[in-house]
């Protein structure tokens, strides 16, 4: 990782661009101390490439270890604020929250998408305005929040920026849709329908606990608990994404 932000140069975007930043600071909450952190946060890779000369090297790495700090600090959020609730509802508050959209719409907050460099090819075809890449653009930035700083400063950040998201987390939740994204998912390999199976029921009439399983063809796939038959279904479609993500590539 050190070496990585040696090779970092400024010689590109220009003392201009440099200036231009300090709106962006504004409205993150926080100025950075090294300022190539963030130049190197907002350089997506068709303008590294289209660039070589700059030694600019684009975003991914600090994308991929912003993904892993918001999913830290959104979950520590969620379970301090929400201390009876059980795992599953938790991890559909957290997956909302962190969701492309969700975090276009943060990105679109801060106008995050006027301050990317993006190649001509991404820039003609509207991507400062595309979901992904404002989603990747923000966890990009939160990546290097936390190198500039340290963890509670990046804390603090998010609390700010997910204000609005994290005050209505618990009703919009619903909205995270685990059982379509698995069945697009299994469309696309051709595997069919999915079947959803309750397995159990228990607890007292105020307090049921349902249990599903979700099969394609006769196999498990996944398996989900949940307060409603829905819920648990949702869960179970849930544990069937993540374990196909963990599964061997053939």
């Amino acid at each position: 990782m050190t070496n990585d932000l040696h090779n970092f140069s400024l010689h590109e975007p220009c003392p201009k661009c440099l200036e231009r930043i300090t709106d962006l600071e504004r409205m993150l909450g926080y100025v950075f101390q090294n300022k190539a952190l963030l130049l190197k946060a907002l350089t997506h890779s068709s303008y590294a490439h289209e660039n070589p000369r700059t030694n600019l090297r684009h975003n991914e790495r600090v994308e991929f270890l912003g993904d892993a700090v918001l999913d830290l600090l959104l979950a520590e959020h969620l379970f301090r604020r929400f201390a009876e609730r059980w795992e599953g509802d938790l991890s559909l508050m957290r997956s909302w929250l962190a969701s492309e959209s969700s975090l276009a719409d943060v990105a679109q907050s801060i106008n995050l998408g006027g301050f990317l460099f993006l190649g001509v090819g991404e820039e003609t075809s509207g991507g400062r305005n595309r979901q992904a890449l404002l989603a990747d653009g923000l966890e990009a930035v939160l990546g290097a929040i936390y190198l500039d700083s340290d963890l509670d400063t990046t804390r603090r950040v998010v609390e700010h920026l997910f204000t609005a998201k994290l005050e209505s987390v618990d009703e919009e939740k619903e909205r995270v849709n685990y059982k379509n994204a698995l069945q697009s998912r299994m469309s696309a390999a051709g595997r069919g329908a999915l079947d959803y199976r309750l397995i159990s029921t228990g607890g007292p009439e105020h307090m049921k606990r349902f249990e599903v399983v979700v099969c394609s063809k006769g196999e498990q796939l996944g398996r989900g608990m949940g307060s409603t038959k829905k819920e648990a279904e949702m869960q179970a479609a849930c544990a069937a994404l993540l374990a196909l993500d963990q599964a061997p590539q053939q």
